[in-house]
Order: C-alpha cells, then sequence, then structure tokens
C-alpha cells in the first residue's frame, strides 16, 4: 500500500491525529497560515468563519464608516467648514471610480482589524490628491534606505507591482506595533480562541450529522439478516404518526429499548461558545450588546454599552485616521485638517436630543438653525441668531438703548443716587427703555412683596426684608438693567414695592 503523502511529509505521528489536524499542518506548510492550538489554520481570511469575529470586525467598521465628516481650516479662534476641498470629496464622497467614500474607511478598517495594517495609494496631478485606491493584494514590504521609506508591493489589478515611495501611501497601522514600520495582526494574536471558536462550531456540526445525536436505538444479542431489518423498519413504520401515539410498542428478535448516553443537552456548547465570543470581544472592543449577545443585557447597560463603544473604541480609531490623513493636505495647507464627528453616535434618543437642543440653544453654544441642521431640517429667516439669557450674558446693544453707565452697586446694596430723571422705579411704564425690562423687573417686584407680607406676619423688621431683597432677588434685576444700559435705583424699587404692598 503506497504511503499518503502527508504521512511522508509528517511521519508516523500523523495515524495518532485526527485527519482534520493532519489537513491543517499541509495547508499550513504549503499555503501559509497560522495553525491554531486546535488544529484550524487560522488566517485574516478563515477567520471570519468565527461568526464572533465576523460580528465585531462588522460592528467596527460600519460604525466608523457611517460617521459623518468634513475638512475645517483653523483660522484664529474660529474653524471654517471647507466642503468643497478636495480631500473631503476623496475621503467622504469619492475617492475613485469604483468605491464611494464609506466603502474605502470601511475596507480600510477592516484590513487593519485582519491583517493590522492598511494602506492606500495616492494618485497626485499637478501637486494635489486627485484619487485614493486601496492596495488590497499581499502587504507590502516596508523598505528603509538611505533613511527614506518606500514599500516593495506585488501589485493587484488596478496598482502594478514596484517600490512606491511613501509620500504617496497611507498607511494605518493597528492598535499592536510590531515596531515603527507595522503593527501585529489581532488575529494572529488570538488565533487559538478563534480556532476553538470555530472547532467548536464544526465538531457540533459533524456530531449531528454523524447520528449520534439520536434519543434511543434498538438493541440485540441475536444476528439479524437483512429480511430482519426490513421488518423491523416496516415495524416502527407502522406505529409512527399521531393516530398511534401513546401505544405500546412489542419488539422482537430479542431487541431490547436502549437510551443514548448523550444527549443534545449534554452536547450544549453554549456556555463555552459565549466565552469564545467574550474573548474576542475583549481583543476588538466590542460591547457585548452590539454584537447581539442580550443575555446580560437591560435598557440601562445596553445604553452604556453604545456610548462606550463610541468613546473607548470608535473615537481612537478616528483620531488615528485623522492623523494619517493629514499627509493630504499639501504644503501651505498645515491649517487645514480633517475631523470625523463621533458625536453623531452619542445624540440618544429623540427626547434626549431635544432636551439637548434646548439646552444649547438657551445658553448660546448652539443657534437655532444649528440645531435644526443636526436634525437634517432647513434653516428658517433669523434662526442663525444666537439667543442669550438676559441676566447671564451680554445681549448686545441692538435693542437701541443709550449707553449710560449705571450707578456702582456695592455689596450691601449701597450705591452713589442716580438722577432722577433718570431712574427707572417699580411702575415706571412710560419708559419705553425699559419697557422689555418690565416683566424681569415685575416678576423680582412680586417675590419682595410676598416676602414683605410674610416678614410682617413674622415680626421682623422691614429692614431686614430690605437686606434680603437686595442681596438675593435684585443682583439679577441690577445686571440685566446694567447690560441694557439703562440707570436703575434697586433700594428704591424695593421700598416703593414694600409701601405699595
Amino acid at each position: 500500500m503506497a504511503r499518503n503523502p502527508i504521512s511522508a511529509l509528517f511521519g508516523r505521528a500523523h495515524e495518532e491525529r485526527s485527519q482534520d489536524a493532519v489537513d491543517a499542518l499541509a495547508q499550513a506548510f504549503f499555503y501559509g497560515g497560522n495553525v491554531s492550538g486546535s488544529g484550524v489554520r487560522i488566517t485574516p481570511e478563515t477567520a471570519l468563519a468565527s461568526v464572533a469575529v465576523a460580528a465585531c470586525i462588522e460592528v467596527r467598521a460600519e460604525t466608523f464608516s457611517a460617521l459623518p465628516g468634513g475638512v475645517f481650516r483653523r483660522q484664529d479662534r474660529k474653524r471654517i467648514p471647507l466642503p468643497t476641498h478636495e480631500v473631503q470629496r476623496l475621503l467622504f464622497e469619492r475617492p475613485n471610480d469604483l468605491m464611494t467614500g464609506g466603502e474605502l474607511l470601511r475596507w480600510k478598517q477592516i484590513r487593519e482589524d485582519t491583517q493590522g495594517n492598511a494602506l492606500i495609494r495616492i494618485v497626485w496631478k499637478g501637486g494635489r490628491p486627485v484619487e485614493l485606491w486601496p492596495l488590497y493584494g499581499a502587504n507590502p514590504q516596508v523598505k528603509v534606505s538611505n533613511g527614506k521609506v518606500a514599500y516593495r508591493y506585488t501589485g493587484d489589478d488596478i496598482t502594478p507591482g514596484g517600490d512606491i515611495p511613501a509620500a504617496d501611501v497611507l498607511h494605518f497601522k493597528g492598535p499592536f506595533l510590531k515596531n515603527p514600520l507595522e503593527a501585529a495582526s489581532p488575529i494572529d494574536m488570538i488565533k487559538d480562541t478563534i480556532g476553538l471558536s470555530i472547532a467548536s462550531e464544526q465538531f457540533f456540526g459533524r456530531f449531528l450529522n454523524n447520528g449520534s445525536h439520536f434519543p434511543t436505538y434498538l438493541e440485540t444479542d441475536n444476528v439479524l439478516t437483512e429480511d430482519d431489518m426490513k421488518a423491523i423498519a416496516k415495524s416502527l413504520k407502522s406505529t409512527a404518526g399521531v393516530f398511534e401515539a401513546g401505544k405500546t410498542r412489542v419488539f422482537d428478535r430479542g431487541l431490547k429499548l436502549k437510551q443514548n448516553a448523550m444527549s443534545l443537552r449534554d452536547a450544549d456548547l453554549s456556555s463555552q461558545m459565549r466565552w469564545y465570543l467574550e474573548q474576542i470581544c475583549r481583543i476588538f472592543r466590542v460591547p457585548l450588546p452590539l454584537v447581539q449577545d442580550w443575555t446580560h443585557g437591560t435598557y440601562t447597560n445596553s445604553e452604556q454599552a453604545g456610548l462606550w463603544f463610541a468613546q473607548h473604541t470608535i473615537t481612537p480609531i478616528c483620531v488615528d485616521t485623522e492623523r494619517v490623513v493629514r499627509r493630504l493636505f499639501i504644503p501651505g495647507e498645515d491649517d487645514h485638517y480633517v475631523k470625523f464627528n463621533v458625536d453623531a453616535q452619542l445624540r440618544g434618543d429623540y427626547t434626549s436630543r431635544t432636551q439637548g437642543y434646548s439646552v444649547l440653544i438657551n445658553c448660546g453654544v448652539l443657534s437655532p438653525n444649528e440645531a435644526r441642521a443636526f436634525e437634517d431640517m432647513d434653516p428658517f429667516d433669523g434662526g442663525d441668531e444666537h439667543r442669550l439669557p438676559l441676566n447671564t450674558a451680554p445681549v448686545g446693544m441692538e435693542l437701541g438703548a443709550p449707553e449710560v453707565k449705571p450707578a456702582p452697586i456695592s455689596a450691601k446694596g449701597q450705591e452713589q443716587p442716580a438722577a432722577p430723571d433718570a431712574t427707572v422705579t417699580a411702575g415706571d411704564a412710560t419708559e419705553p427703555r425699559s419697557a422689555f425690562l418690565e416683566p424681569v423687573l415685575q416678576d423680582a417686584l412680586d417675590r419682595v412683596r410676598l416676602r414683605g407680607a410674610q416678614d410682617r406676619e413674622r415680626g421682623r423688621d422691614e429692614a431686614q426684608t430690605v437686606s434680603w431683597a437686595l442681596e438675593t432677588v435684585m443682583p439679577a434685576v441690577i445686571r440685566a438693567f446694567d447690560l441694557a444700559g439703562i440707570p436703575f435705583d434697586p433700594r428704591k424699587a424695593v421700598f416703593a414695592a414694600l409701601t405699595a404692598a
């Protein structure tokens, strides 16, 4: 009998291994790749046979590629969007004739997560970048000569083989740097866990395929002929179906009913498979709810898992990408930069978003039109103006009030008296300059009147009420009048309110 070539290559030890393990060793010898402890050959391609690996890579790549972003220019303290810049088109719209910006970014992340390195070739024309093409063949070898870096590439269907200067390549490295030139593949680092995951799925599939999962079987010490086997099969078939349910079966020929020692419950690998999933999720930093594992999921921890994923997984990917693509900006564009909007993943549900917009609009951080843009709504006239509360920030002089410096107010409410004709007091509704502040003043004075009535019932001196009003209620009113440039006598207003009460 001719000796198996695998046996000749690996020796007699192959007879003690399973055929799958021998095949894996042979594949690794002839085709490359890493053989895991389970005997499964793991490469960036075969690793995707693990559902856990595929799910983690998918959620990382799709989330990253779906982020909005843009090109900006710094000018003093402002950032100016540049929606027509060629880098904006290359990264987020159309990098080449075959791919969209989202597809290129998704390919970049999948390649980086599986092989550790993703390289994209830059096509220059007239000194400016005009196309981006992924180098999807075997990863180039990094060559350093006389302090210059080049990539020796074997080529693919689009990019021919040869040496590519570093200035023409965007090199994205994964988190596990082997050296300054390249990163290690996460797949290689956890090949044993991935191999166990794949081997466990294969084991269960073959367990079912081999027919060892039947709950019962028939056993006899007698020798059965072919006719006996046909008679037994006919007997079993005659008692099958709904109408025969519950009837007692009688077996001849010495047949005895036996229970299978291993049931499907015994062969359940759920706990092991979940452990593999947890291990793989740890290396890719993906929370379990994001790969559809809701074993311990609740509304609260699932919501926090999304925030954690955006902060600790997607944000580092975005920052590293932003730093690499700065190579696309030509000399003279040192103030240009690319920014991914990670906040798009943190906006929450509709109620939380609208409440957040309300706070940001009312404190002057966003204008109404900026908030509407986040919800993909059209702007309206006047919506670009920022709204500021009168008692917290300057409102400008657009209200038409003359710029009059008010009398200084001390901590105890004492100030230099203002001219009688320039003083605003309670009920001074004839002064048109103070008409827009009348509701603020009346609200404060109503609180003073109420406190005055309560203090009189308790036998307190009116001076205590005045002191309380000047220290607690009137500072906000004083500031509002001050910002509007209108003189105001807070003590006179308080006394007038208490007298009227």
